[in-house]
């Protein structure tokens, strides 16, 4: 189409030459000398332009989670050649990010005026990101003329990658506007508070020596007793994390009669539990007391073998993971079995699925009856499936702990950001 312009220009500047010397006049020689300004103009820049273009590219937060705003930062450099009077921006990070198609072109970007300088600063934001790894698309960079009939576009390559980990679960608002009513907490209702969620750690009255940053002040200022945060027990030991990826695992049984695929919102509270679990190790590493060396073996699909996940780096490359991670279409057959299992002493194994079946709940009682500790995490719960309720019945008889997570939301549904999206 540029080509199209100039061939045009050429074509209608011969025109209006030949007109002039076959017929004269003011007129047809003041339009041969604006278009051949526009022309000289318009080529000038395109020539002369700059000679290097770098982009640098940041954002806030540095760890961002779905569906939270992303203020991204691009600085932009030019090197040598004439300043141009104006740029227009486009990255297509941000149509990524958004949950758009990646085959969509840019349409739009930041058109920042030239101002006659060579350093940029260009910000916008992400509003809705969803889950997934972006990152390996260039930015394109245009600029031209003055008249902006002319313009030269660069594509400038990116190497950094933007990991979009997953929202945090929010427990449904109903529940914590019954877990918030009341204004006297007594020592029954303390112990009914600490079991609203599987997330929250039990609070009891402070003793003397408990640690200042344990005290729970939202609970004191409420009870106008001071009330201590203390880490639940059997979250100590170090554990192992399996996240169930197989399809049918999160398929309906009406959808799976009709085949249609309808399992984003239980995948995506699955795949938020299992990073709401990484991200406590992370608060308990970093609390010296709690006594947890920050180990955890994690498994996802149908992988054989675990992932040592050790330290704080470790800990965050399983949010890093847990970004990418997509459903299997083929769904393999379960692969837990007892030597999949991490031996230590005292470790919890936590299962996240999505529909609870008769083959897991099968497969996690031979664990339990193999003396592994577990711990069944739903996405789905078992609302409308009366044909699970035995199996959970002797789940919780063989010492198996079921939490139920279809009462759990991805927080900030309302700003999007529940979907998996993979650049």
């Amino acid at each position: 189409m540029r080509g199209l312009k100039w061939i045009w220009l050429l074509m209608s500047a011969l025109l209006l030459t030949g007109l002039y010397f076959w017929r004269g006049g003011a007129t047809l020689l003041y339009l041969c000398l604006l278009l051949g300004l526009v022309i000289c103009q318009g080529a000038f820049i395109v020539l002369f332009g700059p000679r290097s273009i770098q982009v640098q590219r940041s954002w806030q937060p540095l760890q961002p989670k779905a569906g939270e705003p992303v203020k991204v930062t691009l600085r932009i450099k030019l090197s040598g050649g004439l300043t141009v009077p104006w740029l227009l921006i486009q990255d297509k990070l941000a149509v990524q990010a958004e949950g758009d198609s990646q085959d969509q072109e840019c349409v739009g970007g930041s058109l920042v005026p030239g101002r006659f300088r060579k350093d940029y600063i260009v910000k916008y934001d992400i509003t809705g990101p969803q889950r997934g790894i972006y990152g390996g698309e260039p930015i394109v960079i245009s600029y031209g003329d003055f008249l902006g009939y002319f313009k030269r576009t660069i594509q400038v390559p990116m190497a950094d990658t933007m990991y979009i980990h997953p929202a945090n679960l929010a427990i449904c608002p109903e529940e914590e506007q019954m877990a918030a009513r009341g204004d006297e907490i007594s020592q029954g209702s303390l112990q009914r508070l600490t079991k609203v969620s599987p997330f929250t750690e039990h609070i009891r009255e402070y003793l003397p020596g408990d640690p200042l940053g344990r005290i729970y002040w939202k609970g004191a200022a409420r009870t106008g007793t001071l009330l201590t945060r203390i880490p639940d027990e059997r979250e100590t030991a170090a554990c192992s994390l399996w996240l169930d990826t197989r399809h049918n695992a999160y398929l309906a049984e009406e959808e799976d009669k009709r085949g249609e695929v309808s399992t984003c919102d239980v995948f995506e509270r699955s795949v938020g539990a299992a990073a709401m679990l990484l991200q406590r190790e992370l608060a308990r590493l970093s609390d010296r007391e709690s006594g947890s060396d920050g180990t955890l073996d994690f498994r996802y699909g149908s992988r054989s073998e675990g992932i040592s996940l050790s330290g704080q780096e470790g800990l965050k490359r399983g949010l890093d993971l847990l970004s990418g991670i997509k459903l299997e279409p083929a769904s393999p057959q379960l692969a837990i079995t007892v030597n999949s299992l991490s031996s230590r002493a005292g470790a919890v194994h936590k299962l996240i699925t999505g529909r609870m079946t008769a083959e897991f709940a099968s497969a996690a009682l031979r664990l339990a009856e193999a003396g592994c500790k577990l711990e069944i995490w739903a996405g789905a719960g078992t609302a409308g499936e009366p044909m699970i309720e035995p199996w959970i019945v002797r789940l919780r008889q063989a010492g198996v702990a079921y939490i139920d997570l279809s009462a759990y939301l991805s927080a900030r549904t309302d700003r999007g950001g529940v979907r998996h999206v993979s650049a």
